[in-house]
């Protein structure tokens, strides 16, 4: 099995009350713990959307995108997952373009159907649409960013031969992120690859085995899984818990917050891949020889922990985590 690549996920939010004295100064530690991750070997940094939320999280990641590349020489940049069915395909097109030149061809669009009710309330976007909108974006963004140029004939948008203008430096790949059975076989139908959110190795180990027999019931060929996830080390395994359960606490409630249930119990320690590095690693091994994953990212900075100590972390994931999956 190919060794997988390795990333770190980024959202940018600042949650209320916590380290930083302003979103300017939060957004120049954010973009400096994207500049280590390159320096330490980390191939991509993937960036969130969300809109309307306390705590800022990123609203605009093919901006941050931009904002990344003028940073950065080497990580690969993408979205996981831009919402698309709240934004018109072309007008995507042309932002993913801008954003793959200034980066000198790095740009990795990751797109999904979105979920938050308030956000397609406020966008005036029926999500009972989402699904068949993202449907047919799909196909057109792949010719905006392929050929240039669009022709389609549906539901919700109709091209004839529209260029589309400027042309990105390489036909930007596009990856799908869902974790529906539906959603799914939409997922490895459309894209260039797929890409998975679960916090826990339980949870991801559930969804390879869905990806699989979705895959297995449409004929359809192997596709590349992107795995974003919860990871977090310490030297000291009860620093690395203490640190990461507040995060995830927060993660968890705002996820049931957008889908409206209660937030469930605290979570368990045992679940998530939180410990020593040597402790992950051990973890990480055996996820990788189930899932198979191609590439695995992780929060680069859960929500409440310091810049101090997520480039700390990043570092022992680097150093000790990673060289075990090669």
């Amino acid at each position: 099995m190919p060794a997988p690549t390795f990333g770190l996920l980024h959202d940018f939010r600042r949650p209320e009350g916590g380290p930083g004295s302003s979103y300017a100064d939060y957004y120049a530690e954010c973009l400096e713990e994207v500049v280590v991750a390159e320096r330490l070997g980390f191939t991509a940094v993937w960036l969130s959307e969300h809109h309307l939320t306390r705590d800022g999280m990123t609203p605009s990641p093919l901006v941050l995108a931009a904002g990344v590349a003028t940073r950065t020489s080497r990580i690969g940049i993408g979205t996981s997952v831009l919402v698309l069915p709240l934004h018109h395909p072309l007008r995507v097109a042309e932002d993913a373009a801008v954003a793959d030149l200034l980066s000198n061809g790095r740009l990795l669009l990751g797109v999904g159907q979105g979920y938050a009710e308030h956000e397609f309330a406020a966008f005036g976007v029926d999500r009972r649409r989402r699904a068949s909108l993202l449907e047919e974006a799909v196909p057109i963004l792949s010719q905006a960013l392929g050929t240039g140029r669009v022709t389609a004939a549906g539901r919700h948008w109709s091209f004839d031969d529209v260029p589309v203008t400027p042309s990105p430096l390489r036909a930007v790949p596009i990856y799908v992120g869902e974790v529906t059975e539906a959603g799914l076989r939409r997922a490895a139908r459309l894209g260039d690859a797929v890409i998975v959110y679960c916090a826990t190795p339980a949870d991801l180990r559930a969804r390879r085995a869905l990806l699989d027999s979705v895959l297995a019931d449409s004929a359809l060929p192997p596709v590349p899984l992107v795995c974003t996830s919860v990871l977090h080390v310490a030297r000291d395994p009860d620093l690395a818990w203490a640190e990461a359960a507040r995060g995830i606490a927060y993660l968890e409630g705002e996820l049931a917050g957008y889908r409206d249930r209660s937030s469930g119990p605290a979570p368990n320690r045992a679940d998530y891949l939180v410990g020593t590095p040597e402790e992950v690693a051990d973890r990480l091994v055996a996820l990788h020889r189930d899932v198979g994953f191609s590439h695995f990212a992780h929060w680069a900075r859960l929500p409440g922990l310091s810049h101090a100590r997520a480039v700390e972390s990043l570092r022992l994931v680097a150093e000790e985590v990673v060289p075990a999956l090669r």
